[in-house]
């Protein structure tokens, strides 16, 4: 069962056992009196219990409002505990009028300034005027029913001593400042952060005035006896405000609009109770033409300034909510743009910036997002990017969204910078543009290194013969110029390879590799095509003996020694030369005759080079 049923059910339970009580007893005094004292005690206990743990709660919203009702409370307890001793223990009447008074006024007094406080702290709006007419107009019908019906009865007795007429007319005032309290609530409870903590308070002050009308209403009457029918009222109301607290007193914050038949209903009550006070100001006067044409006329236009300023409430209503909505949508913004992983800024129509987040403000080296409002964008880029932004401005002006890279220099470090700009668009004209930009630095260095190791090959970090079939394939397209292709293979390097191991053929391949590199000319290539063989793409001279020239300071350079293992090791190269074009007109053809002539050299000795000769199968 939830803890509010629970709570709730208690209440009623102890409600009923306490009438049941007087009921069972009516007829015994002393049992009804003694029932009632204890009863009351007992439910005033509970609900200190509950107080207490409210304000010791490290939670408690509003810790002072809780400590005054807690004082209240503890003068109540107090108060009664003293009312027991007089009629149970010393078995004398408890006085009319005396010094326990004083503690059932203080009671109501720490009520009263707890919810002035409580008023203080939750209705600081522009709405607070209306809402204080609303219960001026409240309280000043009950003030004229009270001093009418109560008060001028009191001071009619004129028998009765100043401090007796001075404590009797407490009594009605206090309530008075309690229906003020509950006013405070009852018409501030739009919007309130606990609607139902609310509740059980003014049900509480409702039970607690009640009681204290027909309590004053029986001492004025000379009919008050102890165990009366309110007395349970009394600790009814005690227990309700303390549930409030129990139950509401340290729960989250929580904005929610009122239902509409509670806004009706709070609406109508001034006006319902102007009304009644003409009906009985009416029954006490004089009836004529000019009284009832007044009367009519009063309530005609209490009605139409009812429905005026229901219609109002309704557009404030709808108001708020449209006011809800845009704060919402605006922290949701505000959100995503602060706390967006990439820089995001927004510029207006002439470049400037308006806002940026920290990711933004990092990026350009401030420490604020402050710190760059009202620069221009443009201050942080190169000559050749500032162009990129001019080209792209007129589009982005258009309406139309654009990307585009950058560079900056960021903490020391050249950075690229991918923007996407999305232009501002309100009421159909560009007022600004929102921008995007994702450092993208490792994302290009990682796809250099993709690309290097597509295009390389891993050990001797030579072009590969993709990339050697692709220059090559360049060079027929664009270029038409003859071009040769070496194909080298290494003599021996089987047998070093096993002789050695593995790890001393790869320091080789590396060192013929460093050797290849420094021996070509700029813009030729050397390449690593799989195991020992190697190929060269040599172009850019005027006859084949420049090719012969390379071909000879090649195997001069390979045959030098190699320091490989702590051992020097010495071997000769075996190189094939097919020319294009009139070797092939392809890259596979090319290297497939270079290929053809370089076997053709290790069939006849090795250790030289022989150009590809086009009769049949170079087995002369």
């Amino acid at each position: 069962m939830p803890m509010e049923k629970r709570y709730l059910l208690f209440l009623a339970g102890f409600g009923g056992l306490y009438y049941g009580w007087l009921f069972v007893f009516q007829n015994n005094d002393w049992l009804k009196t003694l029932g009632g004292n204890v009863l009351t005690l007992l439910g005033l206990a509970v609900a200190l219990y509950w107080i207490v743990k409210t304000v010791l709660s490290p939670s408690v919203n509003q810790p002072i409002f809780w400590k005054l009702i807690l004082s209240g409370l503890s003068f109540y307890f107090a108060a009664e505990w003293l009312w027991l001793l007089y009629e149970t223990i010393w078995q004398m009447d408890v006085p009319i009028f005396g010094f326990l008074d004083f503690f059932f006024l203080a009671h109501a007094l720490f009520y009263i300034a707890a919810f002035l406080h409580k008023f203080k702290q939750e209705y600081k709006t522009a709405r607070t005027v209306r809402m204080v007419f609303d219960m001026l107009i409240t309280m000043t019908i009950a003030v004229s029913f009270s001093w009418h019906f109560i008060i001028g009865a009191i001071l009619a007795d004129v028998d009765a001593a100043p401090v007796d007429l001075l404590v009797t007319l407490s009594y009605p005032v206090t309530d008075l400042g309690l229906l003020l309290a509950g006013c405070t609530l009852f018409f501030g409870l739009n919007r309130s952060n606990a609607k139902k903590e609310m509740l059980l308070i003014l049900l509480g002050l409702l039970a607690q005035i009640t009681a204290n009308s027909i309590y004053l209403s029986l001492i004025l009457n000379n009919g008050y006896e102890s165990g009366n029918i309110t007395d349970p009222l009394y600790v009814l109301s005690a227990l309700l405000i303390a549930l409030a607290g129990r139950l509401y007193g340290d729960a989250p914050a929580v904005s929610a609009p009122a239902q509409k038949r509670i806004r009706v209903f709070r609406l109508l009550i001034p006006y319902a109770g102007v009304t009644i006070l003409f009906i009985f100001m009416l029954f006490y006067a004089s009836f004529n033409a000019l009284t009832v044409g007044a009367t009519i006329s009063i309530i005609l236009l209490m009605i139409r300034q009812a429905w005026t300023i229901y219609e109002n409430q309704t557009l404030y209503d709808q108001l708020l909510e449209r006011t809800a909505d845009l704060s919402i949508n605006e922290q949701r913004y505000r959100s995503l743009f602060d706390h967006y992983p990439e820089a995001a800024y927004s510029v207006d129509v002439t470049g400037r910036f308006q806002s940026m987040n920290q990711a933004a403000a990092d990026l350009l080296g401030f420490e604020h997002t402050s710190d760059a409002i009202g620069m221009a964008s443009t201050t942080f880029l190169s000559a050749k990017d500032k162009k990129q932004v001019v080209v792209h401005t007129p589009s982005l002006l258009k309406g139309e969204a654009c990307e585009f890279e950058i560079s900056l220099e960021s903490k020391g470090q050249r950075r690229i910078i991918h923007i996407t700009s999305i232009p501002i668009i309100v009421d159909g004209q560009v007022i600004g543009i929102y921008g995007i930009g994702k450092d993208i630095t490792e994302q290009k260095s990682k796809q250099k290194q993709i690309k290097h190791m597509a295009y390389h090959d891993a050990l001797t970090n030579l072009p590969n013969r993709l990339a050697f079939e692709k220059k090559m394939m360049k060079l027929i397209q664009e270029n038409h110029q003859p071009f040769a292709v070496l194909y080298m293979d290494l003599d021996g390097f089987k047998q070093i390879n096993d002789t050695l191991g593995h790890q001393a053929g790869d320091e080789l391949l590396i060192s013929v590799g460093n050797r290849l590199s420094s021996s070509i000319r700029s813009g030729d290539m050397a390449s690593r095509q799989g195991g020992d063989e190697f190929a060269l793409l040599i172009s850019g001279f005027s006859s084949l003996t420049e090719v012969e020239e390379i071909a000879k300071r090649l195997l001069h350079s390979i045959r030098e020694p190699h320091t490989v293992a702590g051992q020097a090791l010495s071997f000769t190269p075996s190189i094939g030369i097919s020319v294009y074009p009139k070797d092939g007109q392809s890259p596979d053809h090319l290297l497939k005759k270079a290929d053809t002539a370089m076997y053709h050299v290790k069939q006849n000795g090795k250790g030289s080079y022989q150009f590809y000769e086009d009769k049949g199968a170079l087995d002369t």
